[in-house]
């Protein structure tokens, strides 16, 4: 950690991650490894979570569709009525819209998103990685161009990938920041860099701050940080 820290900063950093330091992808059964599988299930969850807030029934059910189809190949060749019952009453039940977030319509969603990676990447994300030129914007501006994947969707893909993927560190998205900065540690991804500038370690730090900002755990880190 950078010595200009205050120690009640580094010991909040430390209650964060102490808390919630598994990270996202781990905590959800998603491995961190620079292939396609892991990259597209990754983009899954992303898919699945970012409308719903992250909230961990979701979560489990990106999983439930990950592990099952492990590759945007298997998915595209998937039928919906199949992909929405593994999203089934998780999805359902954390629904934030008027029918477009239900488990059919998110199915619908990520057998487009897998049929559209199969045909402009090969179903490799690595292969937009390389297009882009390991360049942040322009691997965001790809991924976007991707049916089913906006901006808040990018966001939690960048956030998570990050820890594979150093040239988009340091990263952090709008939940991660703000509970960075209700806990007094910083409001940049730069800020957060200060805790450990290694990419792992900056990724596990903003996916366990967007966790608290999604539950509301701050006074609990609070407590934990002060005892």
């Amino acid at each position: 950690m950078d010595d200009t820290l205050r120690e009640e900063q580094k010991l909040t950093a430390r209650a964060v991650l102490a808390r919630e330091g598994r990270g996202f992808a781990e905590e959800i059964g998603l491995g961190r490894t620079n292939n396609p599988a892991s990259l597209f299930g990754l983009l899954v969850a992303a898919v699945v979570v970012a409308p719903r807030g992250e909230a961990r029934e979701a979560a489990r059910a990106a999983h439930e569709v990950a592990n099952r189809w492990h590759t945007a190949t298997d998915l595209a060749a998937a039928s919906e009525r199949d992909v929405a019952g593994e999203l089934g009453a998780a999805v359902e039940g954390v629904d934030r819209g008027d029918g477009d977030d239900s488990a059919s319509g998110a199915a619908a969603t990520l057998v487009g998103l897998a049929t559209a990676l199969v045909e402009t990447w090969g179903g490799d994300l690595r292969a937009l990685r390389e297009k882009a030129g390991q360049d942040p914007d322009r691997e965001r501006a790809l991924l976007t161009d991707l049916p089913g994947v906006d901006d808040a969707v990018a966001d939690v893909f960048l956030r998570e990938v990050q820890v594979l993927w150093d040239e988009v560190a340091p990263f952090a998205d709008d939940r991660a920041l703000r509970a960075a900065a209700a806990l007094g540690l910083g409001e940049s991804a730069e800020d957060l860099a200060r805790y450990g500038a290694q990419p792992e370690k900056i990724g596990r730090l903003a996916g366990a701050l967007a966790r608290i900002d999604v539950e509301g755990s701050h006074d609990e880190v609070r407590h934990a940080a002060a005892s």
